[in-house]
């Protein structure tokens, strides 16, 4: 894990504050850098002992000449994640290097820790928007893509949900991606850049639970940055995952008219006039009318042809009117519209229209 360039640049900066030379050493014991440049590629046992034993180890002049390419001083483990992944050595006297030698080793793992970090999460990154551009595509899930996914720190869990950024002006730096990674970070969440000013938020499994607290940060945030957001519909497999994906670009595209977030499910009706035959109308049908009997169809269309009145319904299905209040509630139940809801009521008529017409 240790590159040589690191290796050059914790001895370069190392070097800078102490007067004594530096030797950065793989585990297998290859001396990757040094300050005495004649010892790169030796090896160095000592170093095999550290990474052997995991110990410090103080060589003396007499130590010196038992391990081969080794000159008195202090060798100490580096490690990342309570893992050895190389040694640094001081030359010297070891007995006056105590003092120094435990902040050397601090100092050093510090960088470490930053430089290997900062290399993670760029993968992490580049992985994510691999996965995510992939999987919004609607293609088959190959091996490569799976493979990928198990290599997330989370497991892609149903259901899912998008939501699409989209931050205009002339002030796109970084600023949103900072942003975005303190609202989201540690959250098993899907996260990145698509284009210059736009992003994209995978919601999976739990984080689905918390858009509400996700939304409510991103509004602060549109306060100070010129800030757009849709919020796509929830799905509950990866396949439906380019459906989730469209629904939250159309909301966002509505966003940007209307100046505020837009979720899906507030402008569905409208994408349903696109083309009755396309895959939103099957989705949308499947949603509204899925599990709804004979009598339930049968009862909506004849309250709509009633005007919306009870008694009209009532008389014309032959039924006492509870009859009827409880069939239109258990409708209510199974579709999450109200038949005598308005706004609800043209969601339920159109929806019996568009399967009429299929």
């Amino acid at each position: 894990m240790l590159s040589i360039k690191l290796a050059e640049e914790i001895v370069d900066q190392t070097m800078l504050r102490l007067h004594h030379n530096i030797n950065v050493i793989s585990p297998n014991g290859v001396i990757l850098a040094s300050g005495d440049k004649e010892r790169i590629d030796l090896i160095h046992e000592g170093a095999i002992e550290v990474v052997r034993t995991g110990m410090p180890l103080l060589i003396d002049d007499r130590l010196s000449t038992q391990f081969q390419n080794c000159k008195p001083g202090i060798n100490m483990p580096i490690k990342f994640h309570d893992r050895i992944i190389g040694v640094i050595g001081i030359t010297g006297n070891p007995n006056e290097l105590n003092e120094i030698a435990n902040l050397v080793q601090l100092t050093t793992e510090m960088m470490v820790h930053q430089v290997l970090t900062e290399s993670e999460s760029e993968w992490q990154r580049k992985n994510s928007d691999f996965i995510f551009k992939a999987l919004i595509e609607n293609e088959p899930i190959h091996s490569v893509i799976t493979e990928r996914i198990h290599k997330l720190p989370f497991a892609l869990k149903e259901p899912f949900q998008i939501i699409l950024l989209k931050q205009e002006g002339n002030d796109t730096s970084n600023t949103l991606s900072i942003n975005l990674e303190n609202i989201l970070y540690k959250q098993p969440i899907l996260f990145g850049q698509m284009e210059l000013n736009e992003y994209y938020i995978c919601l999976t499994g739990d984080s689905v639970n918390k858009i509400k607290d996700i939304i409510t940060q991103l509004r602060k945030l549109r306060k100070k940055l010129e800030l757009h957001i849709g919020i796509g519909p929830t799905v509950n497999s990866l396949a439906e995952l380019s459906y989730a994906f469209n629904g939250a670009k159309t909301a966002l595209a509505f966003s940007l008219d209307v100046k505020r977030d837009t979720f899906f499910e507030e402008i569905e009706v409208y994408t349903l006039l696109k083309n009755k035959n396309d895959h939103d109308v099957k989705k949308f049908l499947s949603k509204i009318l899925l599990g709804m009997s004979e009598k339930m169809l049968n009862t909506l269309e004849t309250f709509f042809e009633s005007d919306l009145q009870i008694n009209l319904c009532a008389d014309r299905l032959q039924i006492h009117r509870h009859t009827l209040t409880y069939r239109l509630n258990k409708i209510h139940e199974l579709t999450g519209y109200h038949p005598q809801n308005f706004k609800d009521a043209f969601v339920l008529k159109l929806a019996l229209m568009l399967s009429k017409q299929r």
